[in-house]
């Protein structure tokens, strides 16, 4: 079988661009002058005057000038010692049990590759994508995004069609903007979906694991780095 797996939402509790965010600026706290150049940016995004992938490449200016080294060993770092403790154990034993069976798994994330591929590797997926961010000798100010860009929605499926995989078995989401990916699913697991998403995929299994978090709060915490 070939099962697909979204990573925020569906694996932890939470979004790991806010978490990686306040990942470093715990660490680095002087990096919270990227407010200076976010909160702008928030502003026009509100207003629609810019889209969402500029936005993720200006919420990343938290690293900006950061070594490529040093950001890599942030990331496996973060990825140790934050999202697989916080992990939600009822979906990581299915994909223990997939692996177990010999399926095809892929985990399909929209956040930055930087640490989606250590997440992924430390647990055992046979394909990992994220969205591919490019990463020289620094973090440069608004990092390139490679084409067909942020790896959400219908971009999935294309990215997902350059390893060969154009259906699947099962996939595993909370959220929305996965109905992309679920279509080429024969089967849905939904993780504490909303409404709207169990409404969408009435025949999707439903599962909520402890652990998820109040959205609001969580955020601006994040990004503040408390």
């Amino acid at each position: 079988m070939v099962v697909l797996f979204d990573m925020d939402g569906t694996l932890f509790s939470g979004d790991s661009q806010l978490r990686f965010a306040r990942w470093i600026l715990r660490r680095h706290g002087w990096r919270r002058l990227y407010l200076l150049l976010l909160i702008p940016c928030g502003i026009l995004r509100a207003l629609h005057l810019i889209g969402t992938p500029l936005m993720k490449r200006a919420f990343l200016s938290y690293a900006w000038g950061m070594p490529r080294e040093e950001l890599l060993s942030e990331c496996r770092d973060f990825v140790e010692q934050e999202l697989l403790p916080e992990s939600f154990a009822p979906v990581l034993e299915r994909l223990r049990a997939h692996h177990r069976a010999g399926d095809t798994t892929v985990l399909c994330s929209a956040s930055p590759h930087w640490w989606v591929q250590f997440y992924g590797a430390a647990l055992g997926f046979t394909h990992t994508i994220g969205t591919p961010v490019t990463l020289r000798q620094k973090v440069e100010l608004f990092p390139d995004i490679d084409p067909p860009g942020n790896n959400k929605g219908a971009n999935k499926l294309l990215r997902l069609a350059t390893i060969g995989i154009t259906g699947a078995d099962i996939g595993y989401t909370d959220s929305r903007a996965d109905l992309p990916m679920l279509s080429i699913c024969r089967r849905a697991v939904l993780i504490h979906p909303s409404e709207a998403l169990k409404s969408a995929v009435p025949t999707g299994e439903i599962m909520t694991p402890p652990g998820s978090v109040r959205k609001v709060s969580f955020a601006l915490g994040c990004l503040l780095g408390l």
